[in-house]
């Protein structure tokens, strides 16, 4: 017996909106020598300065006392952010080990060549239908499951009804959403991959009712921000981690200004249950 209803199925969807381009996290090269400095941003790379375009003698770049000589031979501005791309690369090896180290490198080189264009990738799906399966990260999924099961059999409902979905959506709104923000997270390349998922929709896009069971496919989409804003780098979290003050540069600086960009994640989930 199929169930009379129109699918897909938005079941939830979160206050924040999918291609929000016009958030602090989004903006490029719009800030000037000037603001970095107010920011208390001077010390950017190891290897180049990125305001004068100078790479630095690596073999003179310290004195006997330890002090930086802000010393070195003009280059292009070009090879100048290469340089520094480089570095950032190398620097991310700290946030990054196991199955998903290669994340962030994806996401560098996009942020590299990509021209703001969005992302997407199966490693980054893989992991995404992890935490909305896993362990002590699956209370979204629970309560989509449960909640039809127990509509539909406990209180021997017909049909998944408007006030069904408009009370599961109160529901979830109380819930945590699956997200990479778990103590492994900050080592394994997710998190510094996906700072914190933006935007997130569910949908129930297949149904099907038996006489004892039922069975359907969800839905999962999320949106993150591969950029940061003035809020990301007033933090000290982000402020010291050389890291950080590279990727502000990279995207906030007047004469580098590359671009942030949109990085998409999906999983499809098979739910079923009966008496």
């Amino acid at each position: 017996m199929y169930l009379f209803m129109s699918l897909p199925c938005e079941i939830f969807s979160t206050f924040h909106r999918f291609e929000n381009y016009y958030i602090d996290d989004m903006q490029c090269g719009d800030l000037n020598d000037w603001d970095f400095q107010r920011l208390g941003l001077e010390d950017i790379s190891v290897r180049v300065d990125p305001f004068r375009c100078l790479q630095f003698d690596m073999m003179t770049t310290f004195n006997g006392f330890g002090l930086q000589q802000k010393q070195g031979g003009p280059i292009s501005r070009q090879h100048c952010a290469d340089i520094m791309f480089d570095e950032m690369k190398e620097l991310s090896t700290q946030f990054a080990s196991g199955l998903y180290a290669p994340l962030i490198g994806e996401l560098i080189d996009h942020f590299h060549y990509g021209n703001g264009q969005p992302w997407t990738g199966v490693r980054l799906n893989h992991a995404y239908e992890g935490i909305i399966k896993g362990v002590g990260t699956n209370d979204v999924l629970r309560e989509i499951w449960d909640a039809i099961d127990n509509h539909l059999y406990l209180k021997r409902q017909a049909s998944l009804d408007y006030h069904f979905f408009t009370d599961l959506k109160a529901k979830i709104n109380h819930l945590r959403l699956p997200k990479f923000n778990r103590f492994i997270d900050r080592f394994n390349g997710l998190g510094v991959s996906i700072h914190d998922i933006y935007a997130q929709q569910i949908k129930l896009v297949r149904f099907q009712r038996y006489a004892m069971s039922w069975e359907g496919l969800l839905s999962f989409k999320g949106q993150d921000h591969f950029g940061l804003g003035r809020e990301d780098i007033a933090s000290e979290l982000y402020k010291n981690f050389r890291f950080f003050r590279i990727w502000f540069f990279l995207q906030r600086h007047s004469d580098y200004a590359f671009k942030p960009f949109m990085t998409n994640f999906s999983a499809h989930i098979p739910v079923k249950g009966g008496v």
